[in-house]
């Protein structure tokens, strides 16, 4: 993502000093090239602009392609929730003071567990899966 971002920040700052356009030109000519749109110029290029598009448009479309690949595993093999699941339980064990680890949730470690938290007793339970 970080990579994308890059890729239309350096297009949009290279359109607007090659071609002196605003900001918003840039911006719009980067997106258009990256995407592959193609709709077409915003405004007549100069050669260096001409030539500056067809850089942006090589580095441009394979970021794009490899940010959406990215995501698209991510997604697809379940690793965004995990990571998010991954996230909330962080945030939680940073928070914990004063706790008792119950190592095992079987017979024993569940009743352990579950009379500590009946006290109001932090646990963290730790289990091979």
């Amino acid at each position: 993502m970080a990579l994308l971002v890059s890729i239309t920040a350096g297009g949009t700052i290279g359109y607007m000093l090659i071609e002196r356009w605003s900001p918003w030109d840039a911006f719009y000519m980067t997106v258009i090239t990256v995407t592959t749109v193609g709709y077409r110029e915003v405004h007549d290029l100069s050669r260096a602009g001409q030539v500056f598009t067809v850089l942006l448009l090589i580095g441009g479309v394979g970021a794009a392609l490899y940010t959406f690949t990215l995501l698209a595993t991510v997604v697809v093999e379940g690793g965004l929730p995990k990571g998010l699941e991954r996230r909330r339980h962080q945030r939680m064990l940073e928070g914990i003071k004063d706790h008792f680890i119950v190592c095992g949730y079987g017979r024993i470690g569940s009743i352990v567990a579950e009379r500590l938290l009946r006290q109001r007793v932090p646990v963290v339970v730790v289990e091979r899966d």
